[in-house]
């Protein structure tokens, strides 16, 4: 079965660039934007009885908050679509890889905006850039990209598992069983 890892800040949630100092303080992951495009596609996907869907998101050690602000965002984005979707949570510094159970696949998809997550990754897995409208302005990522939109996000994965497959399949919710 295919995985595929959403990121959280930047590409579920809308990244903030602040002082660090500010991402210590109690309330600052609670009170990330949404990032509707994206939370759609993960619901979408998640839909699919093919896919295993989950979120891998890095928390920094020294905000006591992070981990629980980040479990109770998620739980607020996703709603009963939270039971479908595993999570994990290394801490910043980490390796994503290090924290998922029984090790990175070749064909898991890892969907994250930040290019040193992707390279990592992309050394034994498929990784794809999520293009939030604020990273990649030069263009310095050369592997697989998805657009802001629900869609590309879906037609990328979905082309990820399958290079072949040329039509954008999104699950709709009344085909959930």
């Amino acid at each position: 079965m295919t995985r595929v890892f959403f990121d959280m800040d930047g590409v579920l949630a809308r990244y903030r660039q602040v002082p660090y100092e500010e991402m210590l303080k109690e309330g600052f992951f609670a009170e990330l934007d949404p990032q509707e495009e994206a939370l759609e596609a993960l619901k979408s996907l998640a839909r699919d009885p093919g896919l295993e869907v989950c979120v891998l998101s890095a928390v920094i050690g020294e905000n006591p908050y992070a981990l629980g602000e980040k479990k109770r965002w998620l739980a607020a984005q996703l709603g009963e679509d939270l039971l479908n979707v595993k999570s994990f949570f290394p801490l910043c510094g980490t390796s994503k890889k290090d924290a998922v159970p029984g090790g990175v696949r070749p064909t898991d998809i890892l969907i994250d905006d930040y290019n040193m997550n992707l390279n990592d990754w992309g050394r034994q897995a498929v990784p794809i850039k999520y293009l939030n409208g604020i990273n990649d302005r030069h263009g310095s990522w050369k592997g697989l990209r998805a657009s802001g939109s629900a869609e590309s996000i879906v037609r990328t994965v979905y082309e990820a598992i399958d290079p072949k497959r040329t039509a954008c399949r999104m699950p709709r919710p009344e085909a959930a069983g």
